[in-house]
């Protein structure tokens, strides 16, 4: 029996970011390790007929670039990653708090279509389990920003604003999934992050997340 391929495309709470108040003179950070991250978690719980590959990377937004780091922007690298990781069954994508940063000055609806170019990439493309089709896609809404207080260089806000965004997650994304036919799961009613930074999962936050999202993989790839 072949594996059922999975990829987990995020960002810093797919990649493990331990919450922590981040120094900019060192730019020390701390990393959990694969059992503990929730695609790991995930792994764990879901078997060996699954195969669980993490595409985390800190700071990742839908489609933007910052303008003094280059690769962060989803849509720069998502269709090169289909093609390394196919076959595909499922693409996860747990994106969109980083685009809340007050650099990017984006309104939830502009996050929302920054996500939905994510999607057209992956509908278009021939990545799916028969390498012929796309892969499912399940979209899922992130948990809410706890608070605004994460400082950058600077020491200047960098989420000033985002909190009310934030709640708006769910709204507009599960809009975004029943238009462009992907399943959805909503974790911002479900998952709380970390009281230390407000936007990181702690290592009871990436368990909920690997057990939440594990349950609607078996629902989507075992009725397959």
């Amino acid at each position: 029996m072949n594996k059922k391929n999975i990829l987990c495309f995020g960002d810093s709470n797919t990649w493990g970011f331990v919450p922590i108040i981040f120094d900019y003179e060192t730019f020390h950070m701390e990393r959990y390790s694969r059992d503990l991250r929730w695609p790991g978690f995930m792994q764990n719980l879901l078997g060996n007929d699954y195969f669980v590959i993490e595409e985390g990377l800190n700071g990742r937004t839908t489609n933007v670039e910052y303008p003094d780091i280059q690769g962060r922007s989803g849509t720069s690298y998502l269709e090169p990653c289909l093609y390394t990781h196919s076959p595909l069954d499922l693409v996860i994508i747990l994106l969109g708090v980083n685009d809340l940063k007050v650099i990017f000055d984006r309104t939830i609806k502009e996050i929302s279509l920054g996500l939905e170019k994510l999607i057209r990439i992956i509908n278009k493309s021939t990545y799916g389990k028969d390498l012929k089709s796309p892969p499912e896609i399940l979209l899922v809404g992130p948990p809410r920003l706890l608070h605004e207080g994460y400082l950058d260089a600077n020491n200047e806000p960098v989420f000033t604003g985002g909190m009310e965004k934030s709640n708006q997650f769910h709204d507009y994304f599960s809009n975004l999934a029943r238009d462009n036919n992907c399943h959805y799961i909503n974790l911002g009613n479900k998952v709380k992050v970390s009281k230390i930074d407000g936007l990181h999962l702690d290592e009871l936050g990436h368990a909920k997340v690997g057990e939440l999202i594990a349950s609607e993989v078996k629902n989507i790839l075992e009725k397959k």
